[in-house]
C-alpha cells in the first residue's frame, strides 16, 4: 500500500456472544480473525449479526445497540472483522473477548462510529 493510504478503521473491544453453542466445533485462537455478517432470518432478533469461520456461525456481535449499527453499517456496504483478543470468559454464556475492526470508507465515517459505539 502506499504511503499516506493508511486504511481507515475503528476498532471496538467487544465480544463474540454464545461460545456456549459453537464451542463443541470451534476452539478460539489469539489473534484469529473471523468475518461478521448479517444473519438473515433470524427470529430472536431482526439485526442480528453473526460472526462466521469457514462459513459456519460461531457466535454473535452483542445484542442492542452494537449489533443494531453493525447491522446498518455492513447494509451500507460497509466490512467488519472480528478479531479475537483473549481467552473465553463466562458473561451471557460464554463469550469470547475480541475486536471488532470497522473498515470504514472515510474519516467521516469513522467518528460517526466513534460516536455512537463510545
Amino acid at each position: 500500500a502506499m504511503e499516506g493510504s493508511r486504511e481507515l478503521t475503528f476498532k471496538k473491544e467487544s465480544v463474540v456472544r454464545g461460545h456456549h453453542i459453537s464451542k463443541t466445533f470451534w476452539a478460539p485462537a489469539l489473534r484469529e480473525e473471523l468475518a461478521v455478517e448479517r444473519e438473515e432470518g433470524n427470529e430472536h432478533d431482526r439485526y442480528a449479526v453473526a460472526v462466521r469461520k469457514d462459513g459456519r456461525v460461531i457466535g454473535h456481535v452483542p445484542r442492542g445497540s452494537m449489533s443494531k449499527i453493525s447491522w446498518f453499517f455492513l447494509r451500507r456496504g460497509g466490512n467488519i472483522t472480528c478479531k479475537i483478543s483473549g481467552k473465553r470468559k463466562r458473561g451471557h454464556g460464554l463469550e469470547v473477548p475480541c475486536f471488532y475492526i470497522y473498515h470504514c470508507g472515510s474519516s467521516k465515517m469513522v467518528s460517526k462510529l466513534k460516536k455512537l459505539l463510545a
